[in-house]
């Protein structure tokens, strides 16, 4: 499921973010997101940047 947000990239600060939404191994509801800028992958609630994502499948 795709979601917007008020969040910013992590890297480069840019509003331009695609974001899904998943059921994280604690049972809540956590969201990646992915820069359309810079390409950057990251958790909306902790800040990781990721370089390869199982869960969302992404590589860089």
């Amino acid at each position: 499921m795709e979601i917007a947000c008020g969040c910013r990239c992590i890297v480069c600060k840019s509003q331009k973010l695609t974001g899904n939404s998943f059921t994280a191994l604690d049972g809540y509801t956590d969201i990646h997101h992915t820069c359309r800028d810079c390409g950057a992958h990251f958790d909306h609630l902790d800040g990781t940047v990721f370089e390869k994502c199982e869960i969302c499948h992404f590589k860089t």
